[in-house]
Parts: structure tokens; C-alpha cells; sequence
């Protein structure tokens, strides 16, 4: 009987997994699950590398449907050098500088305590990236793009991957001038599936201005190219860059110090302006950030709201190019969490996954203030860390990506 059983388990042969089904189970597994069964076997390491399989992984988690929970989405870059290092009069552009600076890039969780709808919460370091971060963090499709010196860094928190780009030479930047900016900004077409960086150099003051963009396309044998065509005249960019439907907008002041917004088309490389509302960023003032909402690149204004407890949000509607104006006044209840507070001190770092919540930051204390632009409600998190003063926090969105990054 025993001898039967054994020929007859030999006989048996498990039925092949069909390829499509196999690709549809692994893109319902966690990533690091997926990190490691590239092990298993050539066909499923270049499976899980594939650029096919990657996107079909963001896609299907970032599905509301999915069960399992999501990734940390919250990110804070710190700057820990004693003597407060900044690069705006750093020289070089193709290698780190004597004083780099020392940052820390932290993320952040919600401790169990705590409901995310409470007034008040509390956020406490779950894991710390020694090394990275900077204070023009930008984040797309699970991606963070940061900044050491002049050099761009790409970080994939889910696979925990970096890639440094390499550097490229900048006339413009080699020359004897002691005002000089640079400026980075993360796109992705969604019709060639192409992720670009843009790189912005700027020297000189607003009375005489000198910029040039350059494009990187972050893909095996990428390199960097100077636009050519640029037809729009110099200008500085004040706020980081958000990236929707294929355009990278961005708000910068020019020569004349009027504000605008630049809408640079990832795909064609061409840059057309737009003119900001004239009072929605108040002139010598840094209470603004340029947010999106709805998926559309917004202003949201914030000048009076320890006084009068009013802030001002003007959306872009993108085809007719005209700006639509919401005011929102704080709820009674609300207002002393801003009551004590120094306006200048208090930054706009973003907005959360669904675009309704603004999300603005204190670094000393620190904490953040999350303000629903839908509900007009505001609410309080802390922070259980020690901080210094140059804070930068970055909220990714719900996606997770297991692109392998190379150049």
C-alpha cells in the first residue's frame, strides 16, 4: 500500500501557473516580498525589474480596492550641520563642495495611540535615513528627488534604491558671479512613460538675470541636454515644482518682480507662462504655498490668518487659464491653534494624498497643521523629535513604486 501511494505521488504532477496569472499575483504582493523573490530565478528577477511590471505594481497599489495597508507616506528631511551650511554660494556644480552639509531624512508614522481624526496627534520616527534629504525635496509617483550640493539624488523608499545623476557642465554656472541659483524640478509623461529632471541655472540679480534649463530622462544611458529653444525670459523659481498630466508648474518671479507660473510640457520640452493673480502672493511676503488641488496647480495664501483667521485659495483652471478665488475663514473653535504662532516661521510643505489637506509646518516646536480645504477644518500633529531649524517635510503620494533605477 505504501509503495502505492509513493508511485502514485510521483505520477502527480502540479499544473503550470499560466504567466498572466502569475504576473497578476505577484503585483498583489508587498514589495519587500517581491525585493526578495527576484532571487528565485532569472525570469522573475527581470520580471519584477521590467518597466511593465512596475507600472502595473503603481497601478494596482494605488487602487483604493487593496486591502493591505499603505506604506509610510510621510517624510521629514533635516538639516543637522552645527553651522547652518547652505549651498546658494556653493561654486561647484560637478562635485560635492568641502562643506556639504549633514542631513537626515526620517519617516514618520502615527503612533497607535492616536486617531488621525483627534485635534491633536502625535507623529514619532520610525526609520532614519542618515545622509539624505535637503530642503527642496520633490516627490512623483513614489519617487523622492533631493539635492547634496548641486548634485541630484533619486530615492526609492520602497525598495530603499539611491542614484546619484551625474553632473554636467554649466557655462552659464562657471562664470564669476557671486548670485547664483539652482533649482530642480521631477516630471513624468504618461504618453512615453518617460520620467525627466529639470534643471534650472540662474545667475545675477532680477535687475539683470541669466538662466538656461537643462532636461535629464532618467533612463539606462540617460544624459544631460541644454534646451536650446528657451524662449522665456530668466526668472527665479520661489516654490518647488508639482507635476500633473504630463506638466511640470512652477511659480518664479522675473525681472520686472511680477510672480508668474511656468508650465513646462514634459514630453515636448516647450515652457509657456501664465500670469499669477495679482493679489494672491502678497509682495515681501513668504506666507503662500503653491499647492495642488484637485489636481490643479493652486496658490494658497495665508497672510492674515492669526488675525482674522482668513486665508485665500486660487486654483487654476487649466484650460481657460483663468484663476478661480475661495476664501476660507477658521472655525472660532480653531483659532488658538494659530493664535501664538509666528506667521514667518510657518511653511507650506505640500498637501495629502487626496489634494484636500494642506499641510503646513512649525520647526520650532515642531509640529505640523493639516488644514482640509473641503471640510475648512484644522487639526494638529506633533512631533515626538528633537528638530532644528531648517525642516523640510515631504508627503508622498499612496503609490508604491518597485521601478529599479539606473542611468
Amino acid at each position: 500500500m505504501v509503495n502505492y501511494l509513493l508511485r502514485r505521488r510521483d505520477d502527480l504532477v502540479a499544473p503550470e501557473i499560466p504567466f498572466d496569472l502569475m504576473i497578476e499575483i505577484l503585483s498583489r504582493l508587498p514589495a519587500k516580498s517581491l525585493m526578495k523573490f527576484k532571487c528565485v530565478s532569472k525570469l522573475w528577477s527581470c520580471l519584477i525589474r521590467c518597466r511593465y511590471f512596475s507600472n502595473l505594481y503603481l497601478m494596482v497599489s494605488s487602487s483604493l480596492s487593496r486591502p493591505r495597508p499603505r506604506p509610510l507616506g510621510l517624510y521629514m528631511s533635516l538639516n543637522m550641520s552645527l553651522d547652518k551650511v547652505r549651498h546658494y554660494r556653493c561654486d561647484s556644480m560637478e562635485k560635492i563642495c568641502q562643506n556639504p552639509g549633514k542631513f537626515e531624512l526620517l519617516s514618520l508614522r502615527l503612533t497607535s495611540s492616536s486617531s488621525s481624526s483627534s485635534a491633536e496627534s502625535w507623529l514619532e520616527p520610525d526609520l532614519s535615513f542618515p545622509g539624505m534629504g535637503g530642503d527642496r525635496m520633490v516627490s512623483l509617483r513614489g519617487l523622492i528627488l533631493f539635492t547634496v550640493c548641486r548634485e541630484a539624488c533619486i530615492y526609492n523608499p520602497t525598495t530603499r534604491q539611491s542614484l546619484t545623476l551625474p553632473t554636467f557642465k554649466s557655462n552659464l554656472f562657471a562664470q564669476q558671479e557671486p548670485n547664483k541659483h539652482v533649482h530642480y524640478f521631477f516630471g513624468h509623461d504618461p504618453v512615453l512613460d518617460q520620467y525627466k529632471i529639470v534643471c534650472s541655472v540662474m545667475i545675477g540679480s532680477l535687475q539683470m538675470l541669466f538662466s538656461e534649463f537643462w532636461v535629464f530622462v532618467l533612463e539606462p544611458g540617460g544624459f544631460w541636454k541644454r534646451i536650446d529653444q528657451y524662449d522665456a525670459q530668466p526668472h527665479i523659481s520661489i516654490r518647488q515644482g508639482l507635476c500633473i498630466n504630463g506638466v511640470i508648474y512652477y511659480l518664479a518671479l522675473n525681472h520686472t518682480c511680477r510672480y508668474q507660473v511656468y508650465c513646462f510640457d514634459v514630453r515636448s520640452e516647450d515652457i509657456r507662462v501664465i500670469q499669477a493673480p495679482p493679489h494672491a502672493v502678497p509682495h515681501f511676503s513668504s506666507s503662500f504655498g503653491f499647492i495642488e488641488h484637485g489636481g490643479k496647480p493652486a496658490i494658497f495664501e495665508y497672510t492674515r490668518i492669526r488675525e482674522t483667521g482668513v486665508s485665500e485659495l486660487w486654483v487654476l483652471e487649466v484650460d481657460g487659464e483663468i484663476w478661480s478665488r475661495k476664501s476660507l475663514v477658521l472655525k472660532p473653535c480653531q483659532r488658538h491653534l494659530v493664535d501664538e504662532i509666528n506667521i514667518i516661521n510657518l511653511i507650506v510643505h505640500g498637501t495629502s494624498d487626496q489634494n484636500n489637506e494642506v499641510i503646513l509646518t512649525l520647526a520650532s516646536p515642531c509640529y505640523l497643521l493639516y488644514y482640509d480645504l473641503i471640510k475648512n477644518d484644522l487639526r494638529k500633529v506633533n512631533i515626538n523629535r528633537a528638530t532644528t531649524r531648517d525642516v523640510c517635510v515631504k508627503v508622498l503620494d499612496k503609490c508604491e513604486s518597485i521601478m529599479h533605477l539606473e542611468t
